[in-house]
């Protein structure tokens, strides 16, 4: 019987071998508990923070009352607004745009305030001041604008609209399809105007300190772009050199051919 005995060579693949899988496995023990993470820190999140309203806003604020006159009235005060591209836009809807004081004006209020509330508070002070007009008036407040572009490295990039005003970072990432195999997913890019002021914040979706970042709630028009790695490049020339090798093969051959008949004549 002959009897085996391991070269180095074979020492070094077994060892590689090894490595290889536990590190697999280490992987997937990481991703566990990062999943547990994120499950017990959405558990512990109770109340999302209240989206203040702020200049260049658009706001739906609809006001019913048995006075079909007053219905009309409210309605007509309202502008056009485009809701904007992307699959589930809602196309023109019609609203008030806060101007760059904070302000709208509204049927027998005139100028009201609505910079730096929420939607419940604006709503409540119009409802008190159109106590001495309508006395059975019912408002409703809501962002129309309430939109965020997600580009990059997602599956179906694009302009979406928020119905329910609320929308996290996991979310949107989710309703974009998810991150593609190229996507950067330590470095999140989140641009956002706040007062016509742009500012850019960075969230590593790998770690837990997201729930604690400031943009882990998304704002109306924030856009977020997802950075491809260094490896997407390396594959898009991988795939360059695929599709022509079967170009610059044979002409590599026919070239050191025609090279070894010269040298031999």
């Amino acid at each position: 019987m002959r009897k085996f005995t391991p070269t180095p060579l074979l020492a070094a693949l077994a060892l590689v071998s090894i490595a290889f899988l536990s590190s697999c496995g280490g992987v997937k023990h990481n991703d566990m508990l990062m999943l547990q993470n994120i499950q017990t820190q959405l558990a512990a999140i109770d109340t999302l923070p209240a989206l203040r309203i702020q200049a260049d806003d658009v706001l739906s604020i609809q006001v019913t009352s048995r006075s079909e006159k007053d219905n009309v009235l409210f309605q007509s005060r309202q502008n056009p607004v485009a809701a904007g591209a992307g699959e589930n836009a809602l196309g023109v809807q019609e609203g008030y745009r806060v101007d760059e004081g904070g302000n709208i004006y509204l049927p027998y209020l005139g100028k009201v305030r609505a910079a730096g509330k929420t939607v419940l508070q604006l709503r409540q002070e119009i409802s008190n001041g159109l106590a001495a007009y309508i006395a059975d008036a019912t408002v409703q407040v809501r962002f129309l604008n309430f939109r965020v572009t997600i580009v990059g490295e997602v599956s179906r990039p694009n302009a979406y609209i928020i119905p329910n005003e609320r929308l996290n970072i996991i979310e949107a990432i989710g309703m974009a399809g998810d991150f593609t195999p190229y996507a950067r997913r330590n470095s999140v890019l989140v641009i956002r105007e706040r007062n016509q002021v742009r500012e850019f914040g960075r969230i590593n979706t790998q770690d837990t300190s997201l729930f604690s970042s400031p943009y882990f709630y998304l704002r109306p028009n924030d856009v977020v772009y997802i950075e491809p790695l260094k490896a997407k490049e390396y594959a898009t020339q991988g795939d360059f050199l695929n599709r022509y090798s079967n170009v610059f093969f044979p002409l590599v051959t026919l070239a050191t051919f025609v090279i070894g008949l010269a040298v031999a004549n």
